[in-house]
């Protein structure tokens, strides 16, 4: 079943995977490591801007992507993931930053975040306004 891409979908996605056996969630793993937009492809169901984003995506973003949500699944984690919505239509192709943050047992991290688990990973997409601001 194809889930929509937003924080519902996703979190009902990482349910399955996390509650799933070793060898499922292994499976997954490997699938997102080995093609991140087939593993979105085949999970969500995608707008036809955002399947264009994924196809234009660098390959250095969905590298890091890819092997944020490996690790964390790995840890038996949660990716935290955050989605805006956009404040225009839908269907725009709406400009957007992807913001990443990732910590693991060899970061270097502040007193106050030392807490964070090791594999942490967290993705937020943020819809920029009209302004462009």
């Amino acid at each position: 079943m194809k889930r929509t891409f937003d924080q519902a979908g996703v979190n009902d996605l990482q349910h399955v995977v996390l509650t799933a056996t070793y060898a499922d969630r292994l499976a997954m793993i490997n699938f997102v490591m080995s093609d991140f937009v087939g593993f979105m492809l085949a999970y969500f169901d995608l707008r036809l801007s955002q399947i264009q984003y994924l196809s234009t995506m660098s390959i250095a973003l969905k590298t890091e992507l890819s092997i944020g949500i490996a690790d964390s699944w790995n840890n038996n984690l949660a990716v935290n993931f955050q989605k805006e919505s956009s404040s225009v239509d839908e269907d725009e192709d709406t400009p957007k930053d992807i913001i990443l943050s990732r910590y693991n047992s060899s970061s270097d991290l502040p007193v106050v975040n030392s807490l964070l688990p090791t594999g942490y990973f967290s993705i937020r997409i943020v819809y920029r306004n009209a302004t462009g601001s």
